[in-house]
């Protein structure tokens, strides 16, 4: 069986459609599994033994042409498009790309699928997983609303090396930092510099931590470095680095990001800060028993109504109670 998968979405939203693959592969241990992924995504599972093929979609005009004739030269026998709302983009490469049976959501009166899938009203109350698995129980792939599958992620002998490399410069050792991660997908759902510069004012350990951030942040963790110097530095190349460092902490403490579903992949203890969006929280919680979750007051889309004596107070419990378990 030859199946394609297509997943364009956020790092998160990758890293959650991961369990698909195990379940396939379960169901079905001969099949071929093939993803067409984002120009960023499609590193989350371009090391993963059980996926033959990535198909990087781009839109650009001489990369689009690769893509046809990639469609072209590829005839599937099943293609999966597990977005479960409606999508152009979704719909065009729907009928660019060469199935014998396509699953996908048919949106008003346009049959581009032969088997739709259950629309995000229908799924209102399913983790986003959950959703992905919907779209597989035509190849009878059962999902269950009790049952979450966690993330499966790896990473190549590159980023592990990298890690040893940055562990040694920084006279620390695996399983022995905590993670703090300052970034998230907008300013709303992470903490203000103001709040970061509070907390670590305040924060009580002798746990080293290691500072993770995106690109775009690099200029507020200096400025943090240059206050806190017990700051370590990590400067990721890519998400798999990212993965790296996760995979060998101790304890992660976040806003609501990927980074939380790679916790939840290594089963890593986890304090994670989310907003006030019951919808969006019921469709990206961590399915992490090991998870810590403080929320913003209902209704906000961000989580800075959540007072920065709360932030120090939860964050010194959850290192200390890692202290005393020691």
């Amino acid at each position: 069986m030859n199946i394609c998968i297509l997943q364009l979405g956020t790092y998160g939203d990758m890293i959650l459609t991961t369990p698909i693959i195990t379940a396939i592969k379960n169901k079905y241990p001969s099949s071929k599994i093939n993803f067409i992924a984002g120009g960023r995504n499609y590193l989350v599972v371009k090391h993963h033994p059980d996926v033959s093929e990535i198909i990087i979609w781009n839109k650009l005009p001489h990369r689009l042409i690769n893509n046809l004739l990639t469609f072209l030269q590829n005839k599937f026998d099943y293609y999966v498009d597990p977005k479960d709302h409606y999508s152009t983009e979704s719909q065009i490469i729907a009928r660019l790309v060469r199935a014998k049976v396509k699953i996908g959501l048919n949106y008003s009166n346009k049959k581009t699928f032969d088997i739709t899938i259950p629309n995000a009203e229908q799924n209102e109350h399913l983790h986003f997983t959950q959703r992905v698995f919907q779209a597989f129980k035509y190849l009878d792939i059962p999902s269950s609303r009790d049952d979450i599958p966690k993330p499966v992620l790896f990473y190549p002998e590159d980023s592990k090396k990298y890690l040893e490399s940055f562990l040694l410069d920084n006279g620390l050792k695996r399983n022995s930092y905590i993670v703090f991660n300052i970034s998230a997908s907008n300013s709303k759902k992470t903490f203000s510099e103001y709040e970061l510069n509070q907390i670590f004012t305040e924060i009580v350990t002798d746990i080293p931590i290691v500072l993770t951030f995106d690109v775009n942040d690099t200029i507020k963790a200096l400025n943090l470095k240059g206050k806190f110097r017990f700051l370590n530095l990590f400067f990721s190349r890519t998400i798999l680095d990212i993965f790296a460092v996760v995979n060998n902490a101790l304890r992660v403490i976040t806003p609501d990001t990927s980074l939380v579903h790679i916790a939840t992949a290594y089963s890593k203890s986890t304090l994670a800060f989310y907003s006030g969006l019951d919808n969006f929280f019921n469709k990206f919680h961590p399915n992490n028993p090991k998870c810590i979750v403080v929320r913003a007051k209902s209704g906000d889309d961000g989580i800075h109504s959540i007072p920065i004596s709360l932030f120090v107070a939860k964050i010194n419990s959850f290192i200390n109670s890692y202290k005393e378990v020691l």
